[in-house]
């Protein structure tokens, strides 16, 4: 990189390791350019808000590339083609001649848009994505950062809950937790992730690829209350929105609150409906050091494009193991991303009561071997008390 001149942004939903990426990036181009940074994104390109960010700046404020949150700021800002040539403007006034962005789909769309309205306005403008989502419903690459470490605390957060339930099962009957995922299943099915046996929470789950029958699932949670005295249910926050008449209306978020009433009114058992919320994406705590190494790794893979000249693309990540766990990186047209949504693949949706093992391999090095069906202290301890009877 010759001094280009380039922004960074963020946009979306952070997660855990939304950080890792930029300063993967910043730390990669400082050296070889000036960098400045779009404050929350799409909104910095459109209003012409972008600061600098030489070396002395990038270096002070290395820590953050653990923090959770988008250090640049990010969120969602709309945008049409009128918008997008104001952004270039914006860009071209102040001589940029490189824009990475990082961040899901829509973002990917975004970054195309961005390179077509530099060309109708005669500006040169390299463009490059930087994958990111918990939903991993990104296409062009095996997974995407922010997913593996969300796929994390979903799977520790089902297990730990799970215990609570089977502790409580003579006061309390079911509890349903919901998972982001609003067309995709990936982190609703990773909530299975640490079930080693059918007793194993979570005893159902339910994706939004499947289709949903409310008769079946009434029937279901009977059936596993039946043989356990206790259920654990996971599903996805989109869940109920493609469904046929499963409620009076359609209901996209709040899934889990619906089904626990839908359970307690028709089978008369207790039940609760927990929202896993925003602390899928944010938790620090549950970051999966895979997920933050390679978020790092493609933040400064988006640099390497640059200096190569590269644009309208994306480091993807192609799987090459699973056991040894091996990934390389792949550079991905952004008119093969952009805009699109891929779901869970139809080989992995089993029935409600069952988890892929195929899936469950996929997913291990992702979230981490160090994780296990037993929270850490306690494995073998689980059937004590039977003993003792």
């Amino acid at each position: 990189m010759s001094r280009m001149r380039v922004a960074v942004g963020q946009s979306g939903g952070p997660t855990a390791v939304f950080n890792a990426s930029l300063f993967g990036f910043l730390e990669a181009a400082v050296a070889g350019c000036e960098v400045y940074g779009a404050l929350n994104g799409l909104q910095g390109l459109d209003e012409g808000r972008l600061v600098p960010l030489p070396p002395s700046v990038v270096g002070r404020s290395r820590q953050a590339a653990e923090m959770p949150g988008a250090w640049l700021g990010a969120g969602r800002w709309p945008l049409d083609g009128e918008g997008f040539d104001r952004c270039a403007r914006n860009l071209a006034r102040r001589g940029i001649d490189g824009l990475v962005l990082i961040g899901g789909n829509g973002t990917m769309w975004a970054c195309l848009q961005m390179e077509r309205a530099a060309r109708r306005i005669g500006h040169e403008l390299a463009v490059l994505g930087v994958p990111k989502t918990v939903d991993n419903d990104l296409v062009g690459t095996d997974h995407a950062p922010g997913f593996a470490s969300a796929a994390r605390y979903v799977a520790a957060t089902v297990r730990d809950v799970g215990k609570d339930l089977e502790s409580m099962r003579n006061f309390e009957s079911v509890r349903v937790l919901e998972t982001m995922g609003r067309n995709a299943g990936w982190l609703a099915m990773g909530g299975g992730c640490l079930r080693e046996k059918p007793e194993d929470p979570p005893h159902l789950i339910y994706v939004p690829e499947r289709g949903f029958d409310r008769g079946a699932f009434l029937g279901d949670v009977q059936e596993v209350y039946r043989t356990y005295g206790y259920a654990v249910v996971v599903v996805s926050e989109g869940l109920l929105s493609r469904a046929e008449a499963p409620l009076v209306e359609p209901v996209v978020g709040g899934v889990a609150p619906e089904l626990a009433s839908l359970i307690a009114g028709e089978l008369g058992l207790p039940a609760r409906g927990e929202v896993l919320g925003m602390a899928q994406r944010s938790c620090a705590l549950a970051a999966s050091p895979v997920d933050r190494r390679e978020a790092r790794m493609l933040g400064e893979e988006a640099a390497r494009m640059l200096r190569a000249g590269r644009s309208c693309v994306m480091p993807g990540l192609a799987r090459r193991s699973s056991s040894p766990y091996e990934v390389e990186v792949r550079e991905v047209a952004l008119e093969s991303v952009a805009g699109m949504e891929r779901p869970l693949p139809e080989e992995w949706r089993a029935s409600p009561g069952e988890i892929c093992g195929e899936f469950k391999e996929w997913l291990r090095p992702l979230v981490g071997e160090d994780l296990s069906a037993h929270p850490p202290n306690v494995a073998g301890a689980a059937d004590g008390l039977d003993r003792l009877e």
